[in-house]
């Protein structure tokens, strides 16, 4: 219940003032720090620096997944949790997906 008051109490938990970006993985590389710490859940980047004290695992066990996609990390432990519900105020993104580039050989 404290998590819903706090997320709901109009602080910006992004730290990107409502806007929502595109994350590239090279960016979310750069978010691994207790203070400043994004993870990735199916495709969508959540900024949970401000979850830190509020996780019942703790703080360790968010930062397994600092800077990283933590899906898999995330579905070994709570799968049925529903964090998009409980996580939309710290929404940061979507992953980018790096286009392919093809190239022909010319013969």
């Amino acid at each position: 219940m404290d998590w819903i008051r706090f997320a709901k109490s109009g602080k910006d938990l992004t730290g990107l003032r409502g806007r929502l970006i595109e994350v590239t993985e090279e960016e979310l590389q750069k978010h691994n720090r207790r203070e400043d710490c994004w993870t990735c859940i199916r495709g969508m980047v959540y900024n949970v620096s401000a979850y830190m004290d509020y996780h019942p695992g703790g703080e360790e066990e968010l930062m397994k997944a600092a800077g990283v996609d933590g899906t898999e990390l995330f579905d070994q432990v709570h799968r049925w949790v529903n964090y998009e519900s409980m996580l939309k105020e710290c929404l940061v993104g979507r992953m980018s997906t790096k286009a392919v580039r093809l190239c022909k050989v010319w013969h």
